[in-house]
């Protein structure tokens, strides 16, 4: 990602949902109150490709089918991106569900999940992460939202600075409460090494027994997905296969709990859940 830009992708998944909610059933199959505040957090962006006009566009039937014939280079991608909110959202709640009392988001782009959830569960706290330009964008659609008082943004790049050491920076994170990191379309930006460096950061500053829902990229369109994010300087560097994934955490702490990941309809990524050990 370029210094001082707007992350592309993180607009683009945002928009996306805009146009995925008027497409079919999706607007009731979405998580509550998404589509409506991702396109809000859009508007309020600054960014000039996002505004009121570009927004009724977005909902309208030329950008549904512009989405699906991008499906022909990227099989799934389009809905994927609906599945993957389910997904995550349902993996947060269920983990709080069973006790954890902080939510971290990596790279959270202008995802709504925070912003959502907070309200409803004031007794946990929840932290979103990521670049500070993409954080700084969406701050200003924060402001109008209404930021939680149980929820805070840290703007951080962690290619330069260590997670634990960004987390141990600010007072609302305990390492000994327990917890669910969430790192939703951002693994495979990184390296494998990268990857793993950051599994083990999250371990060093989470107690046992908490989770890490994450999705990484399916191996087998790297090519043709780097050639096409190249153009907005912000290339896929890893994949791995779902099967493979015990394997590749191991010795970072943390243990695949879920089970291998073989859903088409999840495009070119996959999903799974991690918990500390």
């Amino acid at each position: 990602m370029k210094q001082g830009r707007i992350s592309q992708t993180a607009l683009k998944v945002a928009h996306n949902l805009v146009t995925l909610s008027a497409k079919d059933d999706w607007a009731q199959r979405l998580p509550a109150g998404l589509a409506e505040m991702s396109e809000r957090l859009l508007r309020a962006s600054g960014s000039p490709s996002f505004g009121p006009r570009m927004m009724r566009i977005s909902k309208g039937p030329w950008m549904i089918r512009a989405y699906e014939l991008g499906d022909l280079l990227m099989p799934g991608q389009f809905e994927g991106f609906g599945h993957r909110k389910i997904f995550v959202q349902q993996q947060v709640e269920a983990a709080i569900e069973h006790g954890a009392r902080q939510v971290l988001v990596t790279g959270a782009g202008f995802d709504t999940l925070c912003l959502r959830l907070a309200p409803q569960h004031p007794k946990v706290q929840f932290i979103e992460l990521d670049h500070p330009a993409t954080s700084a964008a969406k701050a200003k659609g924060i402001a109008l939202e209404g930021q939680p008082t149980n929820m805070i943004q840290i703007a951080a790049d962690l290619g330069e600075h260590p997670l634990s050491k960004v987390l141990a920076e600010h007072d609302r994170w305990d390492t000994a409460l327990p917890s669910v990191l969430v790192a939703e379309g951002l693994l495979q930006y990184l390296t494998d090494e990268e990857v793993r460096g950051l599994l083990a950061e999250a371990a060093a500053c989470t107690s046992l027994g908490s989770r890490f829902v994450f999705t990484h990229a399916k191996p087998g369109y790297r090519k043709l997905v780097t050639v096409l994010t190249n153009l907005i300087a912000e290339p896929w560097k890893s994949a791995v296969e779902s099967e493979n994934l015990p394997e590749y955490v191991e010795g970072t702490g943390w243990k695949i709990i879920s089970d291998v990941d073989t859903d088409e309809t999840h495009g070119v990524e996959r999903y799974a859940v991690a918990e500390r050990r």
